[in-house]
């Protein structure tokens, strides 16, 4: 019914947009588009991971904010010292994912207030580092990552289909996969029947804190600089499409080929609301609105289930 629901969401903006704004199925937009998809996309697949285990990551924005920072700060803008800067922006993105895990497994802390802090705490560091004006041009090697395309299709979404077939093959046909979608479900009885749960729900983050600096890195080479406005978005676009597409935040149902059905619907939502010139704060309303049907139609699922 999720499914069904979100691709019917899907065409009614597809068809809309051929009606409202014309100019949504040109070349140009198109591209861009599919670089959206891929951005997100890859945001998603890490939350995806995280909700499956009944979390959520709040830290996306800001480990996204942290590869553009990094990318720009350590390289001054050259590709001399671009394997340094990514080397630094992905350890910088561990050590985020661990702290979170540590908070969430190690202090018993909600994952909603955990990577919220560890959200603040990226941001008050990029803020100190760069002394309150994040700024700073990205390498131009990073552009192949970002703004460029092979044989007419953009990377970013080359890049997000690799790393979604990895990550379906890991959760349906692994014994990690299934590990993961036990602990979500029933982690005290996945914890009798010899399941680590500590350590499967400590590598769900660190795998989503991955996967959002790969986002940054690709968001970095797209634009060329350090955009921190765009760092604001990811949290609530990856939750959103994880959501949207099916993953409950009860943990323990949903996988990324329904993750990929909600990015392409926030994507497609996104570009067509900025055609039709509808401001940040439309578009976040929107999006808010879409996320909270999403989680009704799953609490209605869930009673319908109970009282079946």
């Amino acid at each position: 019914m999720r499914i069904v629901t979100s691709l019917g969401g899907i065409v009614i903006v597809l068809v809309a947009a051929a009606i409202l704004t014309p100019s949504f199925y040109g070349s140009a937009n198109l591209n861009d588009l599919f670089r959206q998809i891929g951005f997100i996309g890859v945001a998603a697949i890490g939350q995806t991971f995280v909700l499956l285990v009944a979390g959520i990551d709040l830290s996306v924005g800001a480990m996204l904010g942290l590869a553009m920072v990094v990318s720009a700060q350590l390289t001054g803008g050259h590709n001399d010292a671009l394997a340094v800067a990514v080397l630094a922006a992905l350890g910088l993105g561990l050590l985020g994912g661990a702290l979170n895990a540590g908070l969430v497994v190690g202090r018993r802390v909600p994952p909603f207030v955990a990577t919220f802090a560890t959200f603040t705490l990226i941001e008050g560091g990029i803020s100190a580092w760069t002394k309150g004006s994040p700024s700073g041009q990205v390498p131009p090697g990073l552009s192949w990552v970002g703004a460029k395309s092979i044989a007419g299709v953009p990377t970013p979404i080359l890049i997000f289909v690799v790393l979604l077939a990895v990550a379906a093959f890991v959760l349906g046909r692994t014994s990690y996969g299934r590990r993961v979608y036990a602990t979500g479900a029933n982690p005290a009885a996945s914890r009798l029947s010899g399941v680590p749960v500590r350590a499967v729900v400590t590598s769900t983050y660190l795998i989503s804190a991955v996967l959002a600096l790969i986002a940054g890195l690709m968001t970095s080479g797209y634009t060329g600089y350090v955009d921190n406005y765009l760092s604001h978005n990811l949290n609530l676009d990856s939750i959103a499409a994880a959501v949207v597409g099916g993953t409950a935040l009860t943990g323990g149902k949903g996988g990324v080929g329904r993750t990929t059905i909600g990015v392409v619907l926030i994507a497609v939502l996104i570009d067509f609301l900025g055609l039709l010139g509808v401001g940040n704060a439309g578009q976040l309303l929107i999006e808010g609105a879409v996320i909270l049907g999403a989680v009704w139609l799953q609490g209605r699922g869930r009673s319908a289930a109970q009282t079946g």
